[in-house]
């Protein structure tokens, strides 16, 4: 028989005794895990039973045999974007800096959301699929730190974009990686 604990909430303290993590249900049943940094000051919030979708990296079978290739992701995902009411409007300096203050907060807010971005282009690449992109400004004036991935389709759109022009992108932010925030399935609004 295994053995059972019941209990309202857990604290996990640290060899000074201070509170670094508790684990309880909240009002709505949820699972929930807050973590506080070494002053016992709230870091992080974290819904235990959120289901964490994967980014472009991972592969889902779309047969048995088959993998789905880069080009059909990004097509599911900027149909899921064309679909989906965006949660969150946020400029591209705030995600930035959201990102590189504290990712894990970051991620738990903007990742594998559908949200809404604007900010001024720096960078706007059309060479085809896997480098169309629009690259907006975060804290420097030269280099893009958010970077907005669109489908073919989107070519004679994103083509005449130009540095230096104030944007609105929705898309669905997938991960935070080389110190750029990667937002796939973009369409500008």
């Amino acid at each position: 028989m295994p053995n059972i604990v019941k209990a309202e909430e857990f604290h996990l303290v640290d060899p000074m005794g201070r509170l670094r993590s508790k684990i309880y249900i909240s009002n709505e049943g949820k699972v929930i895990a807050d973590v506080y940094d070494s002053t016992g000051q709230l870091n992080n919030r974290v819904d235990l039973q959120k289901k964490i979708q994967s980014g472009p990296t991972a592969h889902q079978n779309v047969a048995p045999h088959k993998k789905e290739t880069l080009g059909a992701w990004h097509a599911r995902i900027a149909n899921e974007v064309k679909l989906t009411q965006s949660k969150l409007h946020v400029g591209s300096y705030k995600l930035y800096i959201d990102f590189v203050e504290n990712n894990t907060m970051a991620s738990g807010k903007y990742q594998n959301e559908v949200i809404e971005v604007s900010g001024e282009i720096v960078d706007v690449s059309t060479k085809g699929f896997g480098d169309l992109h629009v690259g907006l400004k975060g804290i420097s004036n030269f280099t893009a730190e958010v970077i907005c991935h669109f489908t073919e389709d989107q070519i004679p759109v994103v083509s005449n974009l130009k540095p230096g022009v104030k944007v609105r992108i929705k898309g669905k932010c997938t991960e935070y990686v080389n110190k750029r925030v990667k937002i796939w399935g973009c369409q500008l609004l």
